[in-house]
C-alpha cells in the first residue's frame, strides 16, 4: 500500500470507527447490554465483557439472516471492538472482524437492487447507484463504510484492498450530504480527518479540514469529546498550531459531566488526549 493511502486509511479507520462505539448499537437490535456497556467509565472492563455480546449478535444473525437490524447491530459491534481493541496490535483477527462487519453492511445495502448490480463492479459503475440512498439508508451507509476502512488498514499489503478506498470514501460521501449530523457529525469529523492528512499539494486541504471538523463539533454538543481530540491530533497538528493543539486537550481533560450514554467514549477520548499531549514535542 502506498504510505499516502496507508497514512489516509489508519487516520480515518482510528477515528470514524471509534465514534461508531458510541451510540449507533443502541438504535438497532437488542440493546440492554450495550446502553450498559456505553455507561461505563473502564474501557477495560468494556473489552472484557464483549466478546460475549458479540456472540450472542452473531447468533441472531445466523437464526435470520436478512434482518436489517441484527445484521446492522452486528456490523457495528464487530466495528466497535475490532478498531477499539484489535486494530494494529492483532492485524488478522481485526481484518477478519471488519471483513464480517463490512459484509453484514453490504448486505443490508444490497437490499437496494440498483445497488446490488454494480457492488461488485469497479468505481466506475459502483459510484453510479450511490445516489439511489436515501435518508433511511444512512445508518447502513455509515456501518458498512466504516467496517469497509478497517479492513483496508488491516490490509496493508493487499492491492486489492488499496483499490477499493474510493467505494468506502463514497459510501461515506453519501452519508455527509443526507444526514452530516448522524452520529455526532461522524461524516463531518470523517472529511475533516481526511483533508488534513491529505499530502501537501496533492489533496490536503486544511480549511476545508477546519470547516469539517467545526461541524463536527457542533453536532456533537459540548459533552461529546473525541470530536475535539480528532480536531487537536489532525487539524491543529497538520496546520502546525500547537497552542490550538494544547488548548483544546486540555480542555477536554478538564471536562465534567455529560449525559451516561458518551461516558465510555468520553473516556476513551481522555485517554487519547493525555497520550497526545505526552507526545506533543515530538509532534511539534
Amino acid at each position: 500500500m502506498r504510505e499516502d493511502h496507508k497514512a489516509t486509511c489508519a487516520a480515518l479507520a482510528a477515528i470514524a470507527m471509534l465514534a461508531l462505539c458510541g451510540c449507533t448499537m443502541v438504535r438497532r437490535g437488542p440493546s440492554v447490554m450495550v446502553d450498559a456497556l456505553l455507561k461505563q467509565s473502564d474501557p477495560a472492563l468494556v473489552q472484557a465483557g464483549t466478546p460475549a455480546y458479540l456472540l450472542l449478535l452473531d447468533a441472531l444473525v445466523e437464526s435470520k439472516p436478512d434482518k436489517p437490524d441484527y445484521l446492522l447491530a452486528a456490523s457495528d459491534a464487530n466495528t466497535a471492538y475490532a478498531a477499539a481493541f484489535l486494530s494494529q496490535v492483532e492485524l488478522e483477527r481485526a481484518r477478519i472482524m471488519y471483513a464480517k462487519a463490512r459484509d453484514y453492511g453490504l448486505k443490508v445495502l444490497c437490499r437496494n437492487r440498483q445497488f446490488q448490480q454494480v457492488a461488485d463492479r469497479p468505481f466506475a459503475e459502483f459510484e453510479t447507484a450511490v445516489p439511489s440512498f436515501g435518508k433511511r439508508d444512512v445508518p447502513a451507509l455509515y456501518s458498512t463504510a466504516t467496517a469497509w476502512l478497517g479492513w483496508i488498514i488491516n490490509s496493508p499489503n493487499s492491492m486489492e484492498a488499496t483499490s477499493q478506498l474510493s467505494k468506502a470514501l463514497a459510501l461515506m460521501g453519501r452519508v455527509l450530504e443526507l444526514n452530516p449530523g448522524y452520529q455526532h457529525g461522524g461524516a463531518e469529523m470523517f472529511f475533516g480527518i481526511y483533508y488534513a492528512v491529505q499530502p501537501r499539494g496533492a489533496g490536503q486541504d486544511l480549511e476545508k479540514s477546519r470547516q469539517h471538523f467545526l461541524r463536527a463539533i457542533e453536532f456533537g454538543g459540548p459533552d461529546y469529546l473525541l470530536c475535539r481530540v480528532a480536531y487537536a491530533e489532525f487539524y491543529a497538528r497538520y496546520a502546525f498550531d500547537a497552542e490550538l493543539f494544547e488548548e483544546v486537550l486540555r480542555d477536554v481533560l478538564a471536562h465534567e459531566g455529560g449525559s451516561p450514554g458518551v461516558r465510555l467514549m468520553n473516556a476513551v477520548a481522555k485517554q487519547r488526549a493525555n497520550a497526545l499531549l505526552d507526545d506533543m514535542e515530538d509532534l511539534f
